[in-house]
């Protein structure tokens, strides 16, 4: 079975923002600034928004799905992982 392009770019950007919560909760310390890391996560998926036009940008029924199909989630599942596994890997005290 074959799955919809839409559901593809969803639970790919829902990994890649699962992914990159786990590199930002262990490399990540206090003299980067958020804006650095919300500026990555931005490139990121900007980047991914490029890969999926050029592989889905004509299967596509709703053009508009390539720029809004998982952003959401793509950033709730990286501060989700980056916010909990940061917290428990370097607890305070």
């Amino acid at each position: 079975m074959r799955f919809k392009p839409e559901t593809v770019m969803y639970w790919t950007r829902v990994g890649i923002g699962a992914i990159m919560g786990i590199v930002h909760a262990l490399f990540w310390r206090p003299p980067w600034s958020i804006l650095s890391s919300f500026s990555l996560m931005l490139a990121i998926y900007l980047a991914t928004y490029q890969l999926f036009k050029k592989l889905y940008g004509e299967a596509l029924s709703n053009k508009d799905a390539v720029w809004r199909e998982g952003v959401g989630s793509f950033f709730l599942s990286w501060l989700f992982t980056w916010f909990l596994l940061y917290n428990t890997l370097f607890t305070s005290g």
